[in-house]
């Protein structure tokens, strides 16, 4: 096949949009009726009679034979000798005659060679025609067939009742270089967006212009918006020229919409319902599953269903808010209620992270949580004594793998940098301290409000750490039978009844009222002074029940308002008369329930389903109290070992374990994962290793059995298609092997990363791996005894310099880089072991080495205690004890008590 140049190809599409249309491939083909079929093919014989037959009959009863009115060439001197070159009227009529015979022959050799090509499946070879031909040629055609599908439009009207398939879903069209028509777009100013119509060939210039003020700014919007997926119209903005309808553009904040801009409002929620009890569910707090891979969507397009033929496009949804009505399309009404599909996968927008259909956290709030996970690591650091049997490794619930992957992976989106809300919004500044919420998203919103509220603040924030103070039957509804696991909990205030609730609001409103009159202060806002005894934090209060009864709506109003002014609000589940009370639908959407006042209710809550709040919840209290939850998976780690993993006794070791770190056999390449990852001793010329390329050798590293490309892929490009990520898994594995081939020697082919059942993993044999040498060191060091032992793990503690993969934050990476961090906490509390005794020193000198890679973990300190006992230091101990003090600060804890009695009973037996 010819190639054709791409200046030839534009030069086509001067005369023709280019556009790609794929029909639909879940649509099956419809069975035509027979009579349809024959009136088609009769009117096709009568067409094809009338041009070949009917037409040259006409043409010759008018004008006789053609090649009769053909002058002789004797003829043409005397024609112009008698007329003068004047064209008389016989020539006229016969050149006219001709052209007709000229312009029928050309439509019937088109039609019979389009009848052979039909009969026959014999394809005549396509003719190139000049530009100017070609347009003429191709206008008439587009009128032709304009003509013709007229009629099989006017036949499908006259049929409203027949179904019809359409031709392609706007998601098999590929945009086209030129507008196709005019439509609405979106202009998003800061947190406002507005409606749009373009126009055929509008261009950035205009927008800058008319919302800017200056057309030369256009580059700014398109440095806003360059390389931007807009999902609804499958384009991406690429050509800063070409705009097209359904696309949002991001413009400036200094931007100024005209005075004729319209807003995009959302579309209108779903009719309110009565407030309503859910039964609780039978299982609120599932296991928590290993982290999961996001959902992403697949290269095939089966899952979205054809539109019908009577619905006009939608507009597509712009940034997880509801779409605008479009000019021709009718807006909802609240009979007609939009359709969720409950298995929509993980997405990210300009406000937030939608976890399914009926879950969404706004992007501070999914910070928070992605903090709170943080924490958790590094309160099991804490935790670890050294002994891998006694607390196994646990997998963090997976909507919290979800959330922390979606902040990782959108580090700069608005919220995700900004400190933790103060309070759940719906609560900021309600009229009278409470407010209600009703409507089928009640429940969903409340299990966010709760956990809205237990992950405001931090340590270096203690006044927004929010108190949650909820009766039993309440936490009992939202979460299930499993909720009073979460107790006991700080900040979580679990009380009987309503009365035990209120009582329990009014003695905290005695308290700050009383800390506001010794101070002369008019509100919280204002700090007491920090000398003052009673001066600490005084957090918000949320008090999350059912409405009051009509026996107790009276104290619940009066406290609530008292405590509007003391940082004590309430979220009530049910109609509030006295203050406002807000229909909340499954998605989070709001307003105002039917003769309600509105407050100051945003347009859309966080909703949470029982089980991912339970699960966050979960996560919460380990982040806050260091408990670990009371059942949670082992993670699948593949390089976990304990000493349940070891061979027996009698089971020689593996060659290679026994050499020094650096001791690497001849032309094996050598991979370093412990510290910054990099391949060590590259000499040979060639391309660079590219940095997905990098990931993949340290998942490799810590994956020694290998894993499937689409495994690869959905860790590795989590946001790409299918097929793309399986490509770029190739792509990257082929400059993996290449670059490790330029540090090692081996002539085999396909060496160093290797695919042996469909899975990709490193060769052992001509790649040498640090992480492998330590795990091999700690598997023989467990079975082994005296001197062998030692030499063991010193090696094991040579190799434990830095965490895996310093300096990355993989979102895959913190179970495995906290099973390497254990192993090293073993290898030195081993060795301390066996070095106290007979050489104190050298166990003190070890143990202040593994404090500096892990200062968070109090065993470490524990030991390093009794190797400054031993050596008589008790200025050493005291200096212990204040280090754990400081480091524990980061967690908002405090060393244990028995860590506390130890090193005073240390110290004590020194000062005898």
């Amino acid at each position: 096949m010819p190639k054709v140049s791409s200046d030839r190809g534009d030069r086509l599409a001067e005369y023709g949009t280019r556009a790609t249309v794929h029909p639909p491939r879940d649509i099956p083909p419809r069975r035509v009726p027979l009579s349809r079929t024959v009136a088609t093919g009769a009117r096709v014989v009568a067409a094809a009679g009338i041009l070949l037959v009917v037409v040259p009959a006409v043409l010759w009863l008018a004008g006789g034979n053609p090649l009769r009115r053909l002058p002789q060439w004797s003829q043409i001197p005397a024609w112009f000798e008698r007329s003068s070159g004047r064209f008389t009227p016989d020539v006229l009529i016969g050149a006219a005659f001709w052209v007709m015979w000229l312009l029928w022959a050309v439509f019937a050799l088109l039609l019979v060679a389009e009848l052979v090509t039909t009969l026959t499946r014999w394809r005549i070879p396509a003719l190139t025609l000049p530009a100017p031909l070609h347009r003429l040629v191709f206008g008439l055609a587009g009128t032709a067939a304009l003509a013709v599908t007229s009629a099989g439009s006017l036949d499908a009207a006259a049929t409203p009742d027949r179904p019809t398939t359409p031709v392609a879903t706007a998601e098999h069209i590929d945009v086209p270089r030129q507008a196709p028509a005019s439509g609405p777009a979106i202009i998003q100013v800061a947190d406002q967006r507005y409606l749009y119509t373009v126009e055929r060939h509008d261009t950035l210039s205009k927008v800058a212009k008319e919302w800017l003020g200056d057309a030369n700014r256009w580059p700014q919007i398109c440095q806003l918006n360059k390389h931007r997926h807009f999902p609804g119209t499958g384009g991406t903005l690429r050509d800063c020229d070409l705009i097209y309808p359904g696309w949002e553009l991001r413009l400036p904040a200094d931007a100024r919409p005209p005075h004729a801009a319209t807003p995009a409002t959302p579309t209108t929620p779903p009719p309110q319902a009565p407030p309503r009890r859910v039964p609780p569910p039978t299982s609120a707090s599932a296991d928590p599953q290993p982290p999961a891979p996001t959902t992403r969507p697949s290269d095939t397009t089966t899952e979205t269903p054809p539109a019908s033929p009577s619905s006009t496009p939608a507009t597509p949804t712009i940034s997880g808010t509801p779409p605008a009505p479009s000019p021709t399309e009718p807006t909802p009404t609240p009979q007609q209620p939009t359709a969720v599909d409950p298995t929509e996968p993980t997405t990210t927008d300009d406000h937030g992270v939608r976890l399914s259909a009926t879950e969404w956290l706004p992007w501070s709030l999914a910070a928070a949580i992605s903090a709170a996970a943080t924490m958790v690591w590094l309160h099991r650091r804490r935790r670890y004594t050294g002994e891998p049997d006694t607390e196994p490794l646990t997998a963090l619930p997976a909507p919290v793998v979800q959330v922390r992957r979606a902040v990782t992976a959108h580090p700069s989106e608005p919220g995700s940098d900004e400190q933790p809300p103060r309070l759940h919004p719906v609560l900021t500044s309600p009229p009278g301290g409470g407010i209600g919420i009703i409507g089928d998203g009640a429940h969903a919103a409340a299990r966010a409000t709760l956990v809205a509220v237990l992950a405001a603040g931090d340590p270096h924030h203690p006044d927004n750490r929010g108190e949650i103070i909820i009766d039993t039957a309440t936490l009992t509804t939202l979460l299930g039978p499993d909720a009073t696991t979460l107790t006991p909990w700080p900040r979580l205030h679990l009380v009987d009844t309503l009365t035990d609730a209120l009582t329990t609001i009014e003695t905290h409103l005695l308290h700050r009222s009383r800390i506001l009159d010794d101070h002369t202060l008019t509100d919280l806002d204002t700090t007491p002074p920090p000398d003052t005894p009673d001066a600490g934090a005084l957090p918000p209060i949320v008090l999350i029940t059912d409405a009051p009864p009509p026996t107790a709506r009276m104290r619940t109003r009066t406290a609530l308002t008292l405590g509007a002014d003391l940082h004590v609000s309430a979220l009530l589940l049910g109609e509030w008369t006295p203050d406002a009370t807000v229909d909340v639908t499954t998605d989070g959407h709001t307003h105002p329930a039917a003769e309600q006042p509105a407050g100051p209710v945003p347009p859309q809550l966080p909703v949470l389903e029982a089980a991912t709040a339970m699960q966050i919840l979960q996560t919460l209290r380990e982040a806050h109290t260091g408990t670990p939850p009371a059942a949670a998976p082992a993670v699948p780690v593949p390089l976990h070992t304990s000493r349940a993993d070891t061979p027996p006794a009698d089971t020689a070791p593996p060659p290679g374990t026994d050499r020094p770190a650096d001791d690497v056999p001849t032309g094996r390449a050598r991979l370093r994962v412990l510290g910054p990852p990099r391949i060590e001793g590259i000499t040979g010329p060639g391309r660079p290793l590219r940095a997905k390329a990098l990931e993949l050798a340290v998942y490799l590293a810590v994956h020694p059995d290998g894993a499937a490309t689409r495994e690869i892929g959905e860790y590795l490009e989590p946001d790409a298609r299918l097929s793309q990520a399986d490509q770029r898994v190739h792509t990257n594995v082929s400059n993996l092997r290449h670059v490790l081939g330029r540090a090692g020697t081996a002539d085999t082919k396909n060496a160093y990363v290797i695919k042996t059942a469909g899975r990709y993993r490193l060769d052992p044999t001509t790649v040498d791996v640090d992480v492998w040498t330590l795990r091999d060191l700690m598997r023989n060091a467990t079975i082994a005894t005296g001197p062998r032992r030692r030499e063991l793990l010193t090696t094991a503690c040579d190799l434990c310099t830095a965490p895996l993969a310093e300096g990355q934050d993989y979102e895959w990476l913190p179970p495995h880089r906290e099973t390497i961090r254990r192993w090293g906490t073993e290898a030195h509390l081993l060795l301390a072991d066996d070095l106290l005794h007979h050489d104190p020193q050298a166990a003190s000198d070890l143990l202040d080495k593994a404090i500096t890679l892990d200062h968070y973990n109090e065993a470490l300190y524990v030991k390093a205690m009794h190797a400054r006992h031993t050596l008589g230091d008790a200025d050493g101990i005291r200096t212990l004890l204040r280090a754990l003090t400081k480091a524990l600060t980061d967690l908002d804890t405090q060393p244990h008590d028995d860590t506390i009695t130890l090193a005073t009973q240390l110290r004590t037996n020194l000062s005898k």
